[in-house]
């Protein structure tokens, strides 16, 4: 069997909140980008008090018909509305999960501890990718390169 392909850059364009809010991009911004090795993903978005939250990841990945595995290269998080300074992450940890493929849709949860504690399971079908985190949101990515 040949392996899935998810390369590509993918722009966040619509966040769904368990309220039933829907967000857009001049409201949460995010672009993620998967090249044949390497994860680049960043996000951020402002509360009504003006207040931001920002986080920057990048990795090296592989990824088969089975698993998805990634080694952390760094994370940065500046968490203003939680009240938390910038942090950065250095640690090279490696983390993996297996791999659903379906009718040509490619499934996975996000299997670093900062993503696994929000339960993120992404799903990559013609071009779109979706990222869930149960009670927290539905982002909606659109393949732009």
């Amino acid at each position: 069997m040949a392996h899935p392909s998810i390369t590509g850059t993918y722009r966040l364009t619509r966040r769904e909140l368990p309220d039933g809010t829907v967000q857009h991009s001049t409201d949460v911004r995010g672009l993620m980008s998967f090249s044949r090795e390497f994860r680049n993903f960043s996000v951020v978005w402002q509360d009504e008090e003006g207040r931001y939250y920002s986080e920057c990841y990048a990795a090296r990945y592989e990824l088969t018909d089975t698993s998805y595995s990634e080694t952390s290269n760094y994370l940065i998080v500046h968490d203003q509305i939680g009240g938390h300074p910038i942090h950065y992450n250095l640690d090279a940890t490696t983390a993996s999960s297996p791999v659903t493929v379906e009718d040509g849709k490619v499934s996975f949860d996000l299997p670093q501890q900062f993503e696994r504690q929000l339960g993120i399971r992404v799903q990559f079908k013609n071009g779109k990718m979706t990222a869930i985190s149960q009670g927290q949101f539905v982002d909606y990515w659109d393949k732009v390169a």
